[in-house]
C-alpha cells in the first residue's frame, strides 16, 4: 500500500502575468518522501515553489492540499513554509522603506533587531528554538540591528526564521547560497535533524554535492515544464558527470573585448589602520591592505568577517569610509573627488545591488546602467554603449531575456544580467561579491572561463569574494583573508 499523499498537482498551469508555466504538469508528494526540484536557470523551479505554497493561480489541473486534513495543522501547525533569496531581496527592500519614514519622522534611533524577524511561535518550542540558534550561531546576533548583518548572517536568519515555525514540509531556494563551508555543514547536519523529526523538504539546487543522501527523489524541469521525476539514484545515474543541463544556446567567447595591460603604477586600493564599527560591534579591525597593478585578489572569511563591508568602504556605499585612510586610484577619500569619478572605474556586483533591482526595467536597459552606475536606467546610451551592451548579452547568452522586465526573470537570471552590467564598461576594477549565486553549472562555467580571460589579458583587476574554492577564477595572484574583522592572512 502507498504511502498517504501530502500534496497533488494534477495536469495543472500556472499564470506568471501573460505566460502560463508549468503547463500538464502532474506531480505527487507522498508522507515521508523528501524531494530535489533540479533545472538551468528560468526552468521554472521558484515558480514551482510559490505554487506549493498557494502564492501562484493555477489555470489548468487541480491541486488537491491533503494535509489540510492533519490533526497537527488542523491543531495550529503550519503546514509549509519556504526559505528563498528573494525572501533577502524583501527584507532588504522593507528595512530600506522602514528607514525612509523613520528618518522623515524624526524616530532616527528605532532600528529592526535580528531578533524581531523571528516568529512568535518560536518561544513555544524552546528546545526547537535553542537547537536552531545554536546550530547557526545566531544567539549573539538577535540584538543586533538588522542593517549590521553580512549578507551570510541574514541568509543564516532567514533560514532560523523558517525553521522555527516548525512546518510540515520545508521548501528551501537554494538555501546554500552564501553560507561559508562550516554554514552548510550546519545547515546538513539541521536538515538531518529535521528529517528525523517528520518534517518533509523540498529543496531547489544547482549543485550535485547538495543532493544529500536524505532525500528520495528528484524533479526535473526545463524551460517550465516537468522532464522528469523519480527517484534521487536514478536521477544521480541519469546525469553521472553533469553538474547542470547546458542551455540552449552556447556562443563561443571571443577575445576582441579584452583591452590590454595598464601601463599606470598607481596602486588601486590604499587601506591603513581602517576600522568599521557600529555601536559596540566592530565590524573591520584596523584592516591594512594594498592592491596594486597587475594583481587579482581573493576576499575570503567567514560569514560575518567583513568581506562585504570592506567591498562597500570601496564602492562608496559604506560611509565611515570617509572616517579612515583610503586611498582609491590615488585619491584619498573625502579629498573633493566625486562618488560617481571613483564609480566610473568600477564595476560591481553584489546582493544589495540585486535587491535594489527588483524593477520594472527591461534586463538591456539594466545593463546599459552600468555605465553610469544607476539604479534604473535614466540616460540615453550612444552607440559605443548600446554596442558594447549587446555584446555582453552575447557572451553571456542573454538574448532571450533581454527584452523582458527584470522583475520577471529568476534569480539566476538576474545574477547573469548584472554580471553583464558589471563588465560593460570594462571598468579597471571589477568586484564581484559571491557572483555565482544562483547560477547553474553551465553558466557557473561558462562565467569562470569569461573572467580568466579577463584576469589573463585584460586591464580590469578583479576583487573576487567567495565560499567555494571551486568557484574561483583561474588567475587570481593574492588572496586577502578576514575573521571577525581582522586580517589573518595575506598571501600571494
Amino acid at each position: 500500500m502507498s504511502a498517504p499523499s501530502f500534496i497533488t498537482f494534477s495536469n495543472i498551469a500556472v499564470r506568471l502575468r501573460d505566460r502560463r508555466l508549468l503547463e500538464n504538469t502532474t506531480w505527487q508528494i507522498q508522507r515521508g518522501e523528501q524531494w530535489v526540484v533540479w533545472g538551468a536557470n528560468g526552468a521554472g523551479k521558484s515558480t514551482l515553489a510559490r505554487t506549493l505554497m498557494g502564492q501562484m493561480p493555477v489555470v489548468q489541473g487541480e491541486v488537491v492540499r491533503y494535509y489540510l486534513d492533519d490533526p497537527a495543522v488542523r491543531a495550529g501547525r503550519r503546514p509549509m513554509a519556504l526559505v528563498s533569496s528573494e525572501q533577502y531581496h524583501h527584507f532588504f527592500q522593507r528595512e530600506g522603506l522602514l528607514g525612509e519614514m523613520r528618518h522623515f519622522s524624526g524616530r532616527l534611533q528605532e532600528r529592526t533587531r535580528a531578533g524581531d524577524l523571528l516568529p512568535a511561535e518560536a518561544e513555544s518550542v524552546p528546545a526547537l528554538r535553542d537547537h536552531i540558534l545554536s546550530a547557526f550561531h545566531l544567539a549573539a546576533l538577535l540584538d543586533q540591528p538588522m542593517d549590521v548583518l553580512s549578507s551570510g548572517e541574514m541568509r543564516k536568519l532567514l533560514l532560523a526564521r523558517a525553521l522555527l515555525t516548525d512546518p510540515c514540509l520545508l521548501i528551501l531556494d537554494e538555501p546554500f547560497n552564501g553560507l561559508d563551508a562550516a554554514a552548510r555543514k550546519q545547515l546538513e547536519e539541521v536538515l538531518r535533524y529535521l528529517v528525523g523529526a517528520g518534517t518533509q523538504l523540498v529543496l531547489i539546487t544547482h549543485r550535485r554535492a547538495e543532493l544529500m543522501e536524505i532525500f528520495t527523489h528528484v524533479l526535473y524541469l526545463e524551460n517550465g515544464r516537468v522532464a522528469w521525476q523519480g527517484r534521487r539514484e536514478a536521477f544521480l545515474r541519469r546525469t553521472a558527470g553533469a553538474e547542470s543541463p547546458a542551455p540552449v544556446s552556447q556562443p563561443s567567447v571571443d577575445d576582441r573585448w579584452v583591452a590590454g595591460q595598464s601601463s599606470d603604477p598607481t596602486p588601486l586600493i590604499q587601506m591603513r589602520n581602517v576600522s568599521v564599527r557600529f555601536g559596540d560591534r566592530t565590524i573591520l579591525d584596523r584592516v591594512d591592505w594594498t592592491v596594486r597593478p597587475g594583481e587579482h585578489w581573493a576576499v575570503t572569511g567567514p560569514n560575518g568577517a567583513g568581506k562585504s563591508t570592506l567591498l562597500a568602504l570601496i564602492t562608496g556605499d559604506q560611509l565611515q569610509a570617509y572616517a579612515n585612510e583610503i586611498v582609491l586610484f590615488g585619491r584619498p577619500r573625502g579629498s573633493g573627488e566625486s562618488l560617481w569619478e571613483i564609480k566610473q572605474q568600477i564595476g560591481h556586483l553584489g546582493d544589495v545591488l540585486q535587491a535594489r533591482y527588483q524593477r520594472q526595467v527591461t534586463a538591456f536597459d539594466v545593463i546599459c546602467s552600468g555605465f553610469f552606475d544607476s539604479v534604473g536606467l535614466y540616460r540615453l546610451c550612444d552607440a559605443a554603449q548600446r554596442r558594447a551592451a549587446r555584446q555582453w548579452v552575447e557572451r553571456l547568452a542573454l538574448a532571450d531575456l533581454a527584452g523582458r522586465p527584470m522583475a520577471q526573470l529568476s534569480f539566476g537570471q538576474q545574477r547573469l544580467v548584472l554580471v553583464a552590467r558589471a563588465m560593460v564598461k570594462t571598468p579597471r576594477l571589477l568586484i564581484l561579491d559571491e557572483p555565482c549565486n544562483g547560477l547553474d553549472g553551465h553558466h557557473r562555467q561558462r562565467l569562470l572561463e569569461i573572467l580568466g580571460r579577463i584576469v589573463r589579458g585584460s586591464a580590469t583587476q578583479l576583487l573576487y569574494v567567495s565560499h567555494r574554492p571551486d568557484e574561483m577564477p583561474a588567475g587570481i595572484t593574492h588572496r586577502l583573508h578576514l575573521e571577525a574583522g581582522r586580517v589573518v592572512g595575506n598571501f600571494s
